[in-house]
């Protein structure tokens, strides 16, 4: 039987020179989740205009559950890429968009608890409106989830102190990126003994002890994992040698990585088959190729 996950957040299509693709980590988490194998139902919101409807049928043609993705009186969310010489994003989040204002009323609450998901993603840019915010906050309050996992991705302008908190009180599972580690580090949330990969993540599990697994990702350099539970540490080389776009890279690395973890993998092997697909995806110009 697939593991059922409930994902929450942006959808955003990310407009090139010369093109347009869907995205926001949410989207292709959950796209990545059901490649992997997963039941992936997602909550979004996007406009009533030509980029909301196109959409919603990726969604569909990609198998993710859209029955959540709502239509509101908003522009579908956009961001402006450019890529640096080493194939790095740039992004440009356009603010005001459909999901900045995503809601739940009672009966969509009684419905996801009926539904008894195995797992909730979130992250920190779906907080940044009041309106997305609150309803992330009504769903922790109203809802259960043995397993919650949570990407710490830092745009700027697209965070505060508050919405990495959230994520750092409710995560089962945390990733995050060794380049934006230090700017959780400056706001207080932690205090690791010095700048070990270990010892940063045994300071966030000392203080927030429901983690049982922190995942610092380390671009080129592969990643690193801590299991606070029986206290290994794991590192995984990264995987794939040709780097066309890192776009989307680091969701499918969570998306592997979590639904294998669901599966009751060991971490090493969640570790090879997150390395092993997103080494796969950092070769493609889409952040969802077909693997």
């Amino acid at each position: 039987m697939k593991n059922k996950i409930f994902v929450v957040g942006e959808i955003i299509w990310d407009i090139y020179n010369e093109k347009k693709t869907i995205g926001g980590a949410p989207f292709n988490f959950a796209a990545h989740a059901v490649l992997c194998g997963a039941h992936s139902t997602l909550l979004s919101a996007v406009g009533d205009d030509d980029l909301g409807k196109e959409a919603v049928r990726l969604a569909q043609e990609l198998g993710v559950d859209e029955k959540y993705i709502k239509t509101v009186g908003k522009v579908t969310g956009q961001c402006i890429v450019s890529l640096d010489k080493k194939g790095v994003p740039i992004y440009n989040v356009l603010k005001d968009a459909a999901y900045d204002n995503i809601t739940l009323d009672a009966d969509d609450l009684e419905n996801i608890r009926k539904e008894c998901f195995d797992a909730l993603y979130f992250g920190t840019l779906i907080q940044r409106e009041p309106v997305s915010r609150t309803s992330v906050e009504r769903l922790l309050q109203s809802c259960s989830f043995e397993n919650i996992i949570c990407d710490v991705n830092l745009r700027p302008d697209c965070y505060d102190r508050e919405s990495v908190k959230l994520c750092l009180e409710h995560a089962t599972v945390i990733k995050i990126s060794i380049e934006e580690e230090p700017l959780l580090r400056g706001m207080g949330l932690y205090s690791p003994l010095d700048n070990s990969l270990l010892n940063i993540a045994k300071a966030i599990c000392e203080v927030y002890t429901q983690i049982d697994t922190v995942i610092l990702t380390l671009g080129a350099d592969g990643a690193f994992a801590y299991d606070a539970r029986d206290e290994k540490e794991y590192y995984q080389a990264a995987v794939g040698e040709k780097v066309v776009s890192t776009v989307g890279a680091g969701d499918s690395f969570a998306a592997a990585f979590f639904t294998s973890y669901l599966d009751g993998k060991p971490i090493e092997q969640c570790m090879e088959k997150a390395a092993r697909i997103s080494g796969f995806v950092v070769g493609c110009v889409e952040a969802v190729p077909i693997y």
